[in-house]
């Protein structure tokens, strides 16, 4: 049973939102999935959903290569819905059983495709170990362009950010017909992730004539709000109506949220951290600083050390991004004292907040984005 009420009837919201509750029902034929959720939070909602209708209406990644990623993504992430609902797609778009059952079962896929395994290992790699090695990247690569590359990844991080609002509202298929076992993980290597390396594996867009002219006044709405364009947006700019449906997104959660900026940038440093992200930690460090982060609440999420010693609200913060994170799921415990200070909406956009930056710091890690010299470090340990 989900841990708060999932929102399935028009009537489950107030009568301002019915024609966003009305938009969103029409696309499937009724409200599901995470959805249900995300509807506690009406304001995210709106941009939130115009990521999966990208992908799924527009993206130029085929349906077998997007299924297959987004079940491999199902399968790292423990959730069983999202792998209920996507199985049957991955089959109809052509995937061979042997393929799914190495996926399900977390077997080795040497056997497999190459197209495939290719697609798998990208996956493994990006979720288990948040780096790609550059010969499953090459080959993609080369097989396709940048713009599909930037979108495979983006099917990747979207369906891990919604695997965690699943998992940790606890949203389960009623009747799965293809339910996902439980499988335990191998034992992690005790290796530590590379810093990024000296060039992008792209040409990154960071000039306006780079980009076709109908395309410019996205990058401007990028430019505008930053300054320049750069870190992740200079990666998603090979698919500017991507890029922009994940703008919209960020500037709900940085400017409209009800997650105040203390714990927003200490979440968003948590997940830089669990991701092993040096350009998001190095943006973002110093703004935890400055929006009233303790130093020493930024050294132990730094340097992974215990939560122990710091005041409650901010140990909780970094104890919740750790455990979706780490485990796939949240103690209850720490979801009902979270959901009792702060109410489900907060609660449903921290998730998101969370699930957003672990996108950012996917396209950031499997591309190789690294922050300035001279910005703030996170050691790679």
């Amino acid at each position: 049973m989900a841990r708060v009420k999932l929102i399935v009837n028009k009537e489950d919201i107030a009568p301002e939102h019915h024609a966003l509750f009305d938009k969103l029902a029409a696309l499937r034929g009724r409200i599901s999935g995470p959805s249900t959720v995300v509807l506690h939070s009406p304001g995210l909602a709106r941009p939130w959903n115009e990521i999966s209708e990208y992908l799924h209406r527009e993206s130029i990644v085929e349906p077998e290569h997007a299924e297959l990623a987004v079940c491999a993504t199902a399968r790292e992430k423990d959730c069983g819905y999202v792998w209920n609902a996507h199985v049957s797609q991955a089959r109809k778009a052509g995937i061979a059983a042997e393929t799914i059952d190495a996926v399900r079962d977390r077997r080795p896929v040497d056997g497999l495709p190459g197209p495939e395994r290719a697609v798998v290992l990208y996956v493994r790699q990006l979720l288990q170990d948040n780096r790609v090695e550059s010969g499953v990247f090459d080959q993609l690569l080369k097989a396709h362009d940048p713009k599909w590359l930037v979108e495979l990844t983006s099917w990747i991080g979207r369906y891990a950010a919604l695997s965690g609002i699943l998992n940790a509202f606890e949203v389960t298929p009623g009747a799965p017909v293809d339910a996902l076992p439980a499988v335990p993980r191998s034992a992690a290597a005790s290796t530590k992730a590379r810093p990024p390396l000296a060039v992008p594996r792209i040409t990154p867009i960071t000039r306006r004539d780079q980009v076709p002219e109908e395309h410019r006044s996205i990058f401007d709405a990028v430019a505008e709000g930053r300054g320049s364009v750069r870190g992740p947006f200079s990666i998603l700019m090979h698919s500017p109506e991507l890029c922009r449906r994940h703008l919209d997104v960020g500037t709900y959660l940085r400017f409209n949220s009800q997650v105040k900026p203390e714990s927003r940038e200490l979440a968003i440093i948590a997940t830089a951290r669990e991701k092993d992200c040096p350009y998001v930690w190095a943006a973002h460090a110093p703004a935890a600083r400055n929006a009233g982060v303790s130093d020493a609440a930024v050294t132990v999420v730094r340097d992974r050390g215990d939560l122990a010693s710091l005041p409650a609200g901010e140990r909780d913060t970094v104890d919740y991004v750790r455990q979706l994170s780490r485990t796939n799921v949240v103690t209850q415990a720490l979801f009902d004292r979270l959901r009792g200070q702060h109410g489900v909406p907060w609660l449903v956009e921290l998730t998101a907040l969370i699930g957003h930056y672990g996108i950012v710091s996917g396209i950031l890690n499997a591309f190789e984005v690294a922050p300035a010299p001279d910005a703030e470090q996170l050691p790679l340990a």
